[in-house]
């Protein structure tokens, strides 16, 4: 499956994904990967309903979504992965999936996190996580949105 892009952004699919996202990279598939949001036919309804009909969704578990990355499942199609959390893009790493670079598009504020960039607020676990994941070698880019410049954070969660 190639991965146009893996994106950390806890609003998942929104106008910034769709019209500026998906515009730029034009991925034949958005899948998100998220246990709850797998489970919930409401929420998947919800986001499917913002993206054009062109472009597939997929909602996975975070198993499920390493077993499809781990056995190229979708080798013909450009992919944009969503995460919600940190913790889940950390967990994709735990199951054996590589991830080179990782987007933070939107991490907002929320109790306990504290302000990194404008869109993007941490918790301690969120830090603690995304050391391990420099440690493990990928690359974290803060970008809200495609025109913007980009910020590499690595140095900046050590």
């Amino acid at each position: 499956m190639p991965l146009s892009l893996v994106r950390i952004d806890d609003r998942l699919i929104h106008g910034q994904v769709v019209l500026g996202w998906s515009r730029v990279l034009k991925p034949d598939r958005i899948a998100i990967a998220n246990d709850r949001i797998a489970k919930n036919s409401w929420e998947r309804k919800f986001y499917t309903a913002s993206v054009p009909p062109h472009i597939k969704v997929s909602f996975l578990t975070l198993e499920e979504t390493a077993v499809e990355l781990l056995n190229n499942l979708y080798k013909n199609e450009a992919v944009l992965m969503l995460f919600e959390s940190v913790k889940d893009a950390y967990t994709m790493v735990l199951k054996g999936v590589q991830l080179d670079n990782i987007n933070i598009g939107g991490l907002h504020y929320r109790d306990g996190a504290q302000e990194l960039l404008p869109f993007v607020f941490l918790t301690e676990e969120d830090r603690q996580l995304l050391r391990e994941l420099v440690k493990r070698g990928v690359t974290l880019l803060a970008q809200d949105v495609p025109g913007g410049s980009g910020t590499v954070i690595n140095s900046m969660v050590v």
